[in-house]
């Protein structure tokens, strides 16, 4: 029976390997226009709270050089209706302790009582 020996490979041929693939260009460039626009999701819902139309953004979309179509604008806020985006006050809130918290000195211990 034949043994199998392992191939050996020059430290010049790894190099040369790990060149090649420090150089690979990225492969997938961009981004199609329904990725876009879940990108952009709490942005266009902040600009439709501050009274912009969806015909507004998608023309500002434009503007900006990135075509969404308003059919594709709409099914992404009827879709993502259900997920309020998180407002950056909200985000600040849930990582500050309440008073009730901390101790009467103002002194905070851990919720697992350490």
């Amino acid at each position: 029976m034949l043994m199998a020996t392992a191939r050996r490979y020059t430290m010049e041929q790894i190099e040369a390997a790990r060149k090649k693939l420090r150089s690979l260009p990225v492969k997938e460039a961009g981004k199609t226009r329904g990725e876009v626009a879940e990108f952009l999701v709490n942005d266009i819902k902040k600009a439709m709270r501050q009274g912009y139309t969806l015909r507004d953004i998608r023309n500002l979309l434009a503007d900006a050089g990135v075509s969404v179509p308003l059919t594709k604008l709409e099914a992404l806020l009827d879709k993502g209706s259900s997920l309020e985006p998180v407002k950056e006050q909200d985000a600040i809130e849930e990582d500050t302790p309440t008073a009730r918290e901390g101790n009467s000195k103002g002194e905070w211990k851990s919720s697992d009582g350490i």
